[in-house]
């Protein structure tokens, strides 16, 4: 039987996603405490790996059970006694025997969130990236035009340390900035992003915008990838992956 579930958690708990021993991680949470309530091993697929500090309130894994009387309600409610306060499982679902969480994904959409201004937000701190300086909006929302489409995201990713070959051409459909209040929001959707490269990609961005960087920097690092050129990324605490799209 092929499971689905949907997620959320804050990353600030969490050394990343992926399960690392000797810290605490998403992945080894949630197998644990799965292992527990179905009494078997458990192998966990996930949608995206998020880096350590990166929250999620979209995120999806699927896994394989051949528990007796599977009943997913049963299931969402002691996963949530267990796994709380920093997991929640917000949905469980029984799926073809095909899902898989990452290969059947059709789109991922992230949302990275700015707050600019003198004053700190204590309530929100592993929330935003806290910014002093005056954002030039209209200067980053003319650089996201270049980010949308098809491109080698080189210059704005770590290649995967099992295949440093790989490809990292993606097709980017929406790169858009927003604004609330005190808060400057990017959202992107995508359909897979390869290593940091949202967080890669809000750096260059605000740094256009503080005009540390000159107008035109996204399209040049796209033409001629070349990652010894990018600005540091942006801070984990600001990241959200909001959907996963099937």
């Amino acid at each position: 039987m092929r499971v689905r579930l949907d997620l959320a958690y804050r990353g600030t708990a969490f050394h990343g996603f992926a399960e690392n021993p000797g810290v605490p991680t998403v992945e080894g949470t949630l197998r644990r405490e799965l292992e527990r309530v179905l009494r078997h091993g458990v192998s966990i697929d996930v949608a995206g790996r998020t880096d350590k500090g990166v929250h999620a309130s979209g995120q999806v894994v699927s896994f394989s059970t051949e528990a007796d009387h599977f009943a997913p309600d049963r299931l969402l409610s002691s996963l949530n006694k267990l796994c709380a306060p920093d997991i929640a499982v917000k949905r469980v679902s029984i799926v073809d025997p095909d899902f898989h969480a990452r290969f059947s994904a059709t789109g991922r959409r992230y949302v990275y969130r700015i707050l600019d201004g003198t004053t700190p937000d204590p309530l929100r701190s592993d929330l935003v990236w806290h910014i002093t300086d005056a954002l030039d909006l209209e200067a980053m929302t003319a650089e996201t035009a270049a980010v949308v489409g098809e491109h080698d995201f080189s210059a704005f990713c770590r290649p995967p340390k099992h295949d440093p070959q790989a490809s990292l051409v993606r097709h980017v459909r929406l790169c858009a900035f927003s604004r609330t209040d005190d808060e400057t929001c990017l959202e992107i959707e995508a359909n897979a992003f390869c290593h940091q490269m949202v967080r890669s990609l809000v750096g260059a961005l605000v740094a256009v915008g503080r005009h540390r960087a000159a107008p035109g920097l996204i399209g040049a690092m796209l033409t001629a990838p070349d990652r010894a050129r990018a600005p540091s990324p942006a801070p984990p605490q600001g990241l959200n992956l909001v959907e996963v799209a099937y």
